[in-house]
């Protein structure tokens, strides 16, 4: 089997993707520092997209070009919004108490290259499924145009987010906490885009992987699913980090806490939206993600609990 070629792209990505970030773990744990973890997940995400664009021997399809493009957007403002962002804050809070412990650390390098893996899985198919043989078209279909717009549509989303968030934070906080922009119509909508841009690719091959099945191919749903993890499931980042215990600044601020819960009642906690708060809870809770996990639920000291028995 040779490496490193498009005739073996799922393969030859594990190794590279893998082999690059345990590259980084050696060199961030021998000088204890995480200042380049993000960017070199980011990067990692870049050269993934273009070898597998540039590494095809087939024609190119226009898809795959499009696709390609709409990815290195996506992946090169990750590069710089989390590079800006590691410059401004002088370091990483998430790997404070981590960096030092060698297994902890090299977790978190891992995590991330399984992270980078997953993501581009459909990157690296829509690129490399194709050969000589096949009747690669020049132009986009009506269904791949839809998906394309909507990827489009995410990633742009996810961009405007980051951005007026960022203005907001360098403006003073004004309001203690963010509704402007986007931020008026979804509490987290930067995590919309990113979410919802991978479902978009994953749909965007759809019709190809029933028409050229594969284990490879079929695995390509990992790139949506593991973002869901992250984003909404897996501690300390994403919405259970924002959400639930993390509202505790907003819910136990006499000033903000009224505001907040006004805020949070009529706004849509992911999918940018209007007239949220009209929509009945069970909706919001089946269809809108918005789950008891990400309720404020004080927590309640046992002098308190045995105060109220008293009483």
């Amino acid at each position: 089997m040779t490496l490193f070629t498009a005739e073996t792209p799922f393969e030859s990505a594990a190794i590279f993707t893998f082999g690059l970030q345990f590259s980084g773990f050696i060199v961030a744990y021998a000088l204890q520092t995480e200042k380049f973890y993000d960017i070199l997940g980011s990067g990692n995400f870049l050269l993934l997209g273009i070898w597998s664009f540039f590494a095809s021997s087939s024609p190119y399809a226009a898809v795959s070009a499009a696709a390609t493009v709409l990815f290195v957007i996506s992946r090169l403002w990750l590069l710089l919004f989390l590079g800006w962002r590691a410059h401004e804050r002088k370091g990483d809070s998430r790997f404070d108490g981590v960096k030092d412990k060698a297994g902890m650390f090299f977790f978190y390098w891992m995590m991330q290259a399984l992270w980078v893996y997953c993501i581009t899985l459909p990157i690296i198919y829509i690129n490399t499924i194709f050969t000589l043989e096949d009747d690669v078209s020049s132009t986009l279909t009506v269904y791949q145009v839809v998906f394309l717009v909507l990827f489009g549509v995410c990633i742009f989303t996810e961009i405007v987010g980051d951005v007026q968030k960022t203005l907001w934070v360098r403006r003073g906080r004004e309001g203690g906490f963010c509704t402007v922009g986007l931020w008026k119509y979804s509490r987290h909508p930067n995590y919309f885009g990113e979410i919802f841009q991978w479902w978009s690719a994953f749909f965007l091959i759809l019709p190809i992987l029933f028409e050229k099945p594969s284990v490879y191919g079929w695995a390509c749903i990992l790139s949506p699913l593991f973002t869901c993890f992250i984003l909404l499931y897996a501690g300390g980042t994403g919405l259970t980090n924002a959400e639930g215990s993390g509202l505790k600044r907003y819910y136990e601020n006499a000033t903000l806490a009224d505001d907040y819960k006004s805020y949070r009642e009529n706004t849509s906690i992911l999918i940018p939206m209007v007239g949220y708060g009209s929509i009945p809870n069970g909706i919001k809770r089946v269809l809108l993600f918005e789950w008891d996990r990400y309720e404020y639920k004080p927590q309640t000291s046992p002098t308190s609990k045995e105060g109220k028995k008293e009483n």
